[in-house]
């Protein structure tokens, strides 16, 4: 990443609480933060008049991300400004904290997310449309396509040990059965979303799922259980009144059971759906991340 230094600069007038975000991002943004730019909510502006510095790329590998954080850190030192970095990766444990940066990362303990830390939702793949809610049934149904890993596999034996539910799993040997783009094996994960209700979406290798996402974007409902997990904007959405979060999987299937009884899951639906569309779109979601950025880690115009 030949990203230039920036010159020294002084330190940042009073910021606004209103109207777009100032940014200044050094180069151009890669494919997956391209979004950014298209965003309403910010404003490409000089290094001297900017609010906040966003690292134009997003970073992958886990082993080099600690230092890639360091040098990030060095090389804005002098420009008195935050910089917000992406991280997507499984990495769960602690990064070094670095005074300057805001680090935006996909997986994280609850117990060990720093204060300058903010959970990353997976916003980059969705399917193109959204499903109907589902039909009302007498049983809960319950879906997952996947690989059954050591997080899923206690989960995934809860349901389909229970009769008071309908299980609908297609287990993959490997991660995307081996062929991530084979349309037939996505196809089949996204009929599995829209035939049922529930989507068992336990973590992976990272304390995160790319799937609770995907489940939400469908209107249909994520059952997972809480593995020292963040979500997201917490102190906006109701997750409590959207998801199926349990403190373990007999947890899990007895607040499905009690959601379907009620027949609360046919509002639920739409609930996950829109929440879903103003949280986490690709055209929402750097409006929401630019709301919470102003509000928990930006400096506040003085009065």
């Amino acid at each position: 990443m030949n990203i230039p230094l920036p010159a020294a600069t002084t330190k940042p007038a009073a910021r606004q609480d209103t109207g777009p975000l100032k940014i200044f991002h050094p180069a151009e943004f890669g494919a997956n933060l391209a979004f950014i730019q298209r965003s309403q909510s910010c404003l490409k502006t000089s290094l001297a008049e900017c609010d906040l510095i966003i690292f134009p790329e997003l970073l992958h590998a886990r082993k080099d991300t600690e230092k890639m954080l360091r040098e990030i850190s060095e090389q804005y030192k002098t420009c008195h400004r935050k910089v917000l970095v992406f991280v997507l990766n499984d990495y769960e444990e602690r990064y070094r904290p670095h005074d300057n940066l805001i680090v935006a990362r996909t997986s994280v303990r609850a117990s060990k997310l720093r204060a300058n830390e903010i959970v990353l939702p997976y916003v980059w793949e969705s399917p193109a449309g959204t499903f109907s809610p589902s039909a009302p049934t007498s049983l809960p149904q319950v879906g997952f396509c996947g690989l059954v890993s050591k997080h899923r596999k206690a989960l995934i034996k809860a349901f389909t040990q229970s009769l008071e539910v309908r299980c609908d799993l297609i287990i993959r040997d490997k991660f995307w059965g081996g062929n991530p783009h084979d349309p037939k094996l996505v196809e089949d994960y996204y009929r599995n979303l829209e035939r049922n209700q529930y989507i068992l979406c336990n973590r992976g290798a990272g304390n995160f799922s790319i799937r609770f996402y995907q489940t939400l974007a469908s209107r249909r409902i994520p059952v997972l259980v809480n593995t020292d997990l963040s979500l997201p904007f917490q102190d906006r959405i109701p997750w409590h009144e959207l998801i199926v979060l349990g403190k373990n999987e007999k947890d899990c299937l007895s607040r499905v059971l009690e959601i379907h009884q009620s027949k609360k899951y046919l509002e639920m639906q739409n609930r996950c759906q829109d929440t879903f569309d103003r949280f986490f779109s690709t055209r929402q979601y750097f409006d929401r991340l630019a709301e919470e950025l102003r509000e928990n880690h930006l400096p506040r115009r003085q009065i």
